[in-house]
């Protein structure tokens, strides 16, 4: 009976282990690093920006860069991916700019240089694509508003645009479908175990430290309130980390009007990297139809083995 107890104290302590091992990895920022300064910044692209601290609704103080193209009210809004920072965004916001856009990147909570939170996945991030959304609006006359995410950053505009009717165009780059759903499969992906339980005692404990359900980050519960705006799909397709299905989910359930690239090889969020000049193209393609900005450069004509 002793050796039953010890081994059924062994597996629940194991259990324990795992599970906050997987609330770690997905909800709590990670610490500051001495070389989180030592990164490039728009100033090592001399383009015209402004470096903004902005807070939100719920008294969180986070960083921001706007890139200015004075006289034009198109703007796009970068939002960055899991536990990520502005830093990240720099190469295509600052290609955007130089089409002609307004560009607003930012770093979420928790990360250097933004108080200190605990990551939600969107849930509570939502509140800083609102504190530059009203930022856009205050500093740009008539602006006419797109987002552009990474990842969780693609779902933080999901959520946030279906909340702020205003926003008349989406670029969603690697989005997940369903919270819940897409830890299960990390997990049991990584770990070979079933990753419903583990999931599950990791969302209490989220739902203990900030008060967010695993239940509230579901894109595919918002898309409605997005109809009939513009939405563009991109995804790699050997994404490991949130298979390119999460993609054509939300695509086959959207009823406005979308259009999908699955770039064939690319890892997550790779479709940038794969080909850069293309991936710009096309993105300030997208919005320069939607946001009514005559692009200066002709865009570059898309192979139909590129597209699939």
């Amino acid at each position: 009976m002793e050796f039953v107890a010890v081994a059924l104290l062994g597996l629940v302590a194991v259990y324990l282990l795992l599970a906050y091992a997987v609330y770690v990895r997905a909800f709590v920022p990670a610490r500051p690093f001495y070389l989180d300064d030592f990164t490039f910044t728009p100033y090592e692209f001399q383009a015209d920006y402004e470096d903004v601290e902005l807070a939100t609704a719920d008294g969180v103080a986070f960083g921001a860069w706007y890139f200015r193209q004075p006289g034009s009210p198109q703007t796009v809004i970068v939002s960055g991916g899991h536990k990520g920072q502005r830093q990240g965004a720099l190469g295509i916001s600052i290609a955007l700019w130089r089409k002609g856009f307004n560009v607003i990147t930012y770093s979420y909570r928790g990360m250097s240089g933004s108080d200190r939170a605990p990551v939600t996945f969107g849930m509570k991030e939502v509140l800083e694509l609102q504190a530059v959304i009203a930022f856009a609006r205050k500093r740009i006359p008539r602006a006419r508003i797109g987002l552009l995410g990474y990842s969780m950053g693609a779902v933080v505009s999901l959520l946030g645009a279906a909340g702020e009717p205003g926003v008349e165009a989406l670029v969603l780059d690697s989005p997940f479908s369903d919270l819940r759903t897409l830890l299960v499969e990390n997990v049991r992906r990584r770990a070979r175990l079933p990753g419903a339980p583990f999931v599950w005692l990791a969302g209490l404990m989220l739902r203990a430290r900030s008060g967010s359900r695993l239940a509230d980050c579901s894109p595919l519960a918002v898309l409605s309130s997005l109809e009939p705006r513009p939405l563009f799909f991109i995804h790699g397709g050997a994404d490991a980390i949130t298979p390119v299905n999460h993609s054509r989910r939300l695509y086959d359930a959207y009823r406005g009007p979308r259009e999908i690239w699955i770039v064939q090889g690319a890892p997550h969020t790779g479709a940038y990297f794969a080909d850069r000049p293309l991936y710009v193209e096309r993105v300030a393609g997208f919005f320069a139809r939607h946001l009514g900005l005559n692009v200066s450069t002709p865009l570059r004509l898309v192979e139909e083995e590129e597209v699939s």
